[in-house]
């Protein structure tokens, strides 16, 4: 293995697997498909393993992920896709010698060129904002032996059937009626289909490039966010400033800013700019948007006085009573990169429904930035 790097969400994996079959590469793509009992990674965990041996992703580490290198390096060679079941009740499999106790079923399929349209397919969906359901069969050839694997995606402009063999009974039903995002395995006669939903990553809409927003940013982007960065100052902005960000803008004003900006009910709202009138600007626009989490750095006065000033705009209380302010969980931060770990905190809280309702006033108060 010549280089690992993680993935903080499945969108990077779809994206490198798309452009990996443009090329005319071929990559073996290993995944959990079933597990029973306690194990270190959930159905859907997946790692694609390239040619030159690099790796993106992980699907538990240590020497049972050791195992599958070496059988995803044999598929590469055979181009025949394989399945393996391993037993997690041994320390044969634990580097440390922690024994799991459960049982872990891994796909290792080999890609080449006809699965790109699908995976192109993929990637746009995710870049619309949409999401699309990934199916990917699994049976044994005709004599037996040999894993074949078919693989198929469902979005809002119908069911692409690719490789995946459309006479399995009822299998096209099966995919579109079962609701949820959670991965599932359908069994179909002597075949089984894996179905994931691939979703677009929730959106971070950064607004203010200063001290606390250049440490939230990259903490934000490996966190799985999509983080887009605003600020009226140039010198705030860049690709530089901000590498791992999705995008940066430079604004005219802060004046309806999050007109045109596609701000959904998977956008995430961080306001930090350098006044306090810029931030009433923000949060006024903000809260004319579905999104589902609004934060302000703010002190109490600073947070009373805006909130102040929209009440007589006529904002609701109960609208103003969403906003996270203070911002980010209480774990007693202080310095611009502890605020950003806090901030991160709580949109990994929000986004995965556990967060509690926003503090009332009279909290930590925050630092300016």
């Amino acid at each position: 293995m010549k280089n690992q790097q993680a993935v903080h969400h499945p969108e990077r994996l779809y994206r490198h697997l798309a452009e990996t079959l443009a090329r005319g590469d071929r990559i073996a793509l290993a995944t959990v498909i079933s597990r029973s009992g306690s194990g270190p990674r959930e159905p859907g965990a997946a790692m694609a393993v390239g040619m030159n041996g690099d790796v993106l992703g992980t699907v538990g580490g240590g020497l049972l992920e050791a195992e599958i290198l070496v059988l995803a390096e044999t598929v590469l060679q055979l181009r025949r896709p394989a399945i393996r079941t391993f037993s997690l009740d041994g320390r044969e499999l634990s580097e440390d010698g922690m024994v799991c106790g459960g049982r872990m079923e891994v796909l290792v399929d080999c890609l080449e060129g006809p699965a790109a349209a699908l995976f192109q397919r993929i990637v746009r969906n995710l870049d619309l904002g949409r999401t699309c359901r990934v199916a990917r069969s699994v049976g044994t050839a005709p004599g037996g032996g040999s894993v074949e694997t078919g693989l198929a995606v469902a979005d809002e402009d119908g069911f692409h059937a690719g490789s995946l063999d459309l006479s399995l009974p009822g299998v096209e039903k099966k995919i579109l009626d079962v609701h949820g995002t959670e991965p599932f395995l359908i069994e179909a006669g002597p075949v089984r289909v894996f179905v994931e939903t691939a979703v677009p990553p929730d959106t971070l809409f950064l607004f203010g490039g200063g001290h606390v927003g250049r440490e939230l940013a990259p903490l934000a982007a490996l966190a799985g966010f999509r983080t887009v960065v605003l600020d009226d100052r140039r010198e705030f902005t860049g690709e530089e400033r901000f590498p791992l960000a999705a995008k940066t803008v430079v604004l005219d004003s802060y004046e309806n800013c999050c007109e045109g900006l596609n701000i959904g009910l998977s956008g995430y709202v961080v306001i930090m700019t350098r006044g306090h009138a810029f931030d009433r600007d923000v949060l006024l626009s903000a809260l004319k948007t579905p999104a589902r989490y609004v934060g302000m750095i703010a002190s109490r006065r600073k947070r009373e006085t805006i909130f102040r000033s929209l009440l007589e705009e006529g904002i609701p209380d109960e609208t103003l009573a969403k906003v996270h302010s203070p911002i980010g969980l209480d774990i007693g931060a202080r310095t611009p990169f502890e605020i950003a770990v806090s901030i991160v905190a709580e949109l990994i809280a929000v986004r995965s429904e556990a967060a509690s309702p926003p503090r009332a006033a009279g909290g930590r108060k925050d630092r300016d930035s």
